[in-house]
């Protein structure tokens, strides 16, 4: 896998929120899949973009949203957990392994 330049996970999360939001069940899961941190072209700053993450992370359990990031960035330590939380997060550090470790991973976060 390689990364595309631009990676607004804040945003695409707040859209993805607005159409959980709309669901009728009581529970919801967003299930954020990446291969790297918050980062666009277009932004100078990368802290910017990992507090915006941050921000839409929380403004979604403020709804009811839970959201688990799950990511291929072997790099992720150095950021991840500040923006979802100490166990909201899996870094899976080889994408072969992603098959094997989403059905633990999901039954244990719907359970």
């Amino acid at each position: 896998m390689k990364g595309g330049l631009s990676t607004r996970m804040g945003a695409a999360m707040r859209h993805a929120g607005r159409h959980l939001l709309a669901q009728p069940e009581r529970r919801k899961l967003l299930l954020l899949v990446t291969d790297g941190e918050p980062a666009d072209i277009d932004e100078r700053d990368p802290q910017h973009l990992r507090h915006d993450t941050k921000k839409a992370v929380e403004e979604l359990y403020s709804k009811g949203i839970l959201t688990y990031c799950l990511t291929l960035d072997p790099n992720a330590d150095t950021y991840v957990k500040r923006i979802f939380g100490a166990n909201n997060y899996t870094i899976v550090d080889h994408v072969d392994r992603l098959p094997e470790k989403l059905p633990t991973l999901f039954a244990s976060l719907t359970s």
